[in-house]
C-alpha cells in the first residue's frame, strides 16, 4: 500500500511559460511575485501582470532563504493581501515562495510550523494558491511539499512541510534554463542526482517512485554533460524533466544520510545545499553498501547495482561503478570541495548530533551509527581521521544572513486603491 502526490497541475515543455501565463487569472488579480535578484527570466511574468493591469508586489531575494527572512516578508505580504503567490527562479526562490504562501494566511511565526527546531504544528489555514516556475534544473521544488529554510539561531537547515504546500500549478519551461552557467548547472544536476539516488535506495520506496527514479537517472545520465558543459537544448529539456522527477520522488519516498548530514552542515557552512549533498553522496553510498553487505541486505545491494547499471549503461556493472560515476561527474563538473567552505573547522560531534535529529536521515535504508557518520565527514574533509575538529562553528549568524540577503520588495501601485 502506498500513496503518491504531486502538484495539482504540471505544464511542461519548451515555451510553456508564454503559453500558460493566463492561468494566473484563475486565482484572482493580486499577485505576490517572488524572484531572484536577476530578474531577466521573470520579465515575461512582470510584463504579463502589467499588461493585464494586475496588482502585484515583487520580492527579490538573494541566496537561500532563512526563517527570519520569511517572517519579515510575510508581514509585508499580509498587508498587501495577495490572491496568490507566484515564484520564478531557482530552488531557493521556489522555497521562499512556497513558505510565504503557507505562512501569510496562518497565525503565529515560522517556528510554530517548522520541523526539528520548531513546534511542528500542522498548518491550519490552507496556503494561498501557489504557482511555481523553475528557472534551473535542480531541486524539483516545483513539485515538492516542503520549503527548506535556514535557522540561523540553531545553525541547521529545516523544513516547513505540508501536503497543502504542493503547488497549484507548476510551469516547467526548459527554455528558462538555457544559458545557465556551468557551476549553477552542475550544482543543480547533482542536486537532482542526490534526490533520485536517495529516494531509490531509501527505507520506504514504492513501485511508482522506483519507476520515477529509474527514468530520472536515465535522463540525467544521458543529458548531464551535454546540458551543463555544452548548453545543448535537448539535453536541457531532459535535465529539467529529471529534476522534476527527483522532486516527485522525494515527495513520495524518503531521503537518507546525505541529506541528513547536509541539513546539519547547511546551517554551519556558507555553502550551497546542492554542493553539500553532492559531495557527501559517494561517501554515504559506500557506507550504506558496506552496512548492507555486513547485514546481508541483498535487496538494498540489488538497488545499488541497478543504479550502477543505469548510470554506466552496463547491465552487469558492479556497485562500485555507480559510486565511481558520481565521483567522476563531481570532478568533471568541478564542483567545489567542502573543505573549501571550512568543513574541517566544524565540530563533527555537533554536526552528527544535529543530523541524527533530522527527518531526512530517518529515511536512510540502514541506520548508520554516530561513528560511521563521523567517518563520512572525515572522508569529505579528506583528513583521513587525522584532523582535529574544533568546536568553533564557521556558520553565519542569523543577523549576518539577514543583512546579506534581505529581500528587496517593490509594489506595483497601479491598482492599490481599487
Amino acid at each position: 500500500m502506498f500513496q503518491f502526490m504531486t502538484s495539482t497541475r504540471i505544464i511542461f515543455g519548451e515555451g510553456a511559460l508564454q503559453s500558460s501565463l493566463s492561468v494566473f487569472n484563475q486565482f484572482g488579480y493580486s499577485v505576490l511575485l517572488v524572484s531572484g535578484q536577476n530578474m531577466d527570466r521573470a520579465r515575461p511574468v512582470i510584463e504579463y501582470l502589467k499588461a493585464q493591469n494586475m496588482r502585484y508586489q515583487h520580492v527579490a531575494i538573494a541566496g537561500e532563504p532563512n526563517i527570519t527572512m520569511v517572517e519579515e516578508t510575510a508581514l509585508v505580504g499580509r498587508k498587501f493581501k495577495p490572491d496568490m503567490v507566484v515564484a520564478i527562479g531557482g530552488g531557493s526562490v521556489l522555497d521562499m515562495g512556497k513558505a510565504l504562501a503557507a505562512i501569510i494566511p496562518n497565525q503565529g511565526d515560522v517556528y510554530d510550523y517548522v520541523e526539528v527546531v520548531g513546534r511542528s504544528v500542522p498548518i491550519k489555514t490552507k496556503p494561498l494558491p501557489f504557482i511555481a516556475i523553475p528557472t534551473t534544473a535542480s531541486s524539483g521544488a516545483e513539485v515538492t511539499k516542503n520549503a527548506v529554510l535556514r535557522s540561523g539561531q540553531d545553525q541547521v537547515k529545516v523544513s516547513l512541510r505540508s501536503p497543502e504546500m504542493l503547488a497549484d500549478v507548476a510551469i516547467v519551461d526548459p527554455t528558462l534554463t538555457y544559458g545557465t552557467d556551468r557551476l549553477t548547472s552542475g550544482r543543480g544536476a547533482m542536486d537532482t542526482f542526490t534526490h533520485l539516488m536517495e529516494a531509490y535506495v531509501c527505507g520506504d520506496p514504492n513501485p511508482l517512485t522506483d519507476m520515477v527514479c529509474e527514468e530520472g537517472l536515465r535522463r540525467l545520465n544521458r543529458s548531464l554533460f551535454a546540458a551543463c558543459l555544452e548548453d545543448d537544448y535537448k539535453a536541457r529539456s531532459d535535465l529539467s524533466f529529471a529534476a522534476m522527477l527527483g522532486g516527485m520522488a522525494i515527495t513520495n519516498a524518503k531521503l537518507g544520510a546525505a541529506h541528513g548530514l547536509a541539513s546539519a552542515l547547511g546551517g554551519k557552512l556558507d555553502a550551497p545545499h546542492s554542493v553539500i549533498t553532492a559531495r557527501l553522496a559517494p561517501h554515504v553510498m559506500r557506507e550504506n553498501v558496506v552496512a548492507a553487505e555486513s547485514q546481508g541486505r541483498k535487496d538494498l545491494l540489488s538497488r545499488y547495482q541497478k543504479m550502477a547499471a543505469i548510470l554506466s549503461d552496463d547491465p552487469k556493472a558492479a556497485i562500485e561503478v555507480g559510486i565511481t560515476w558520481v565521483e567522476n561527474v563531481l570532478n568533471r563538473l568541478e564542483l567545489p570541495q567542502l573543505r573549501d567552505f571550512g568543513v574541517c573547522a566544524t565540530s563533527f560531534d555537533t554536526v552528527v548530533d544535529d543530523a541524527l535529529k533530522s527527518v531526512a536521515i530517518k529515511g536512510n535504508p540502514i541506520p548508520l551509527t554516530k561513528e560511521r557518520l563521523m567517518f563520512i565527514l572525515k572522508q569529505v574533509c579528506d583528513c583521513r581521521g587525522e584532523c582535529e575538529t574544533s568546536s568553533a562553528s564557521v556558520g553565519l549568524a542569523e543577523s549576518q544572513l539577514i543583512h546579506s540577503s534581505r529581500p528587496r520588495v517593490t509594489t506595483n501601485t497601479s491598482k492599490l486603491n481599487n
